[in-house]
């Protein structure tokens, strides 16, 4: 007898039914960011990769252009805890973004997620805050929003 195994992908997850196969649901559902944040994932093998630490000291020097650019930092780490925002988050969850992404447990990548859902920038070296800032502040969305913020009510 033939038993179906169907996956299903909803919302960048993917749910598994029947014949005993296993689920990879993560907890973490990148959509709910979709029209909210912007994303920056940053995966490496742990937190003293010289491009991790670089980047993330930038980041943390320069928090309210973070804030004020709506930026939801990932940190996906291979052998260190993996954060969202500063929070930890599953092993499972960081596992399943470094396969969505395709990315190798050795490697260290940066990805750039818009507003929109679509990926702005994908590197597989060392990048530069400003780079990214530049590329952000770039966007249409981006610039609507800072003509916003600088009109008179």
């Amino acid at each position: 007898m033939f038993k179906a195994i169907t996956l299903a992908i909803t919302s960048g997850l993917i749910l598994s039914m029947g014949g005993g196969a296993q689920a990879m649901a993560p907890t973490l559902d990148l959509s709910r960011y979709t029209w909210k944040n912007r994303l920056l994932l940053l995966f490496a093998p742990d937190r003293n990769h010289p491009f991790f630490e670089g980047l993330q000291q930038a980041l943390v020097e320069r928090s309210a252009e973070v804030t004020d650019r709506d930026l939801v930092i990932f940190e996906m780490l291979e052998s260190d805890v993996s954060r969202v925002d500063g929070a930890d988050i599953d092993s499972q969850t960081s596992r399943y973004l470094r396969e969505k992404f395709k990315i190798s447990p050795s490697a260290f990548s940066v990805i750039l997620i818009g507003k929109d859902g679509g990926i702005k920038l994908q590197r597989g070296e060392q990048t530069n805050l400003e780079d990214i800032f530049g590329l952000i502040d770039s966007m249409p969305m981006r610039r609507e929003e800072i003509r916003q913020k600088h009109q008179v009510p």
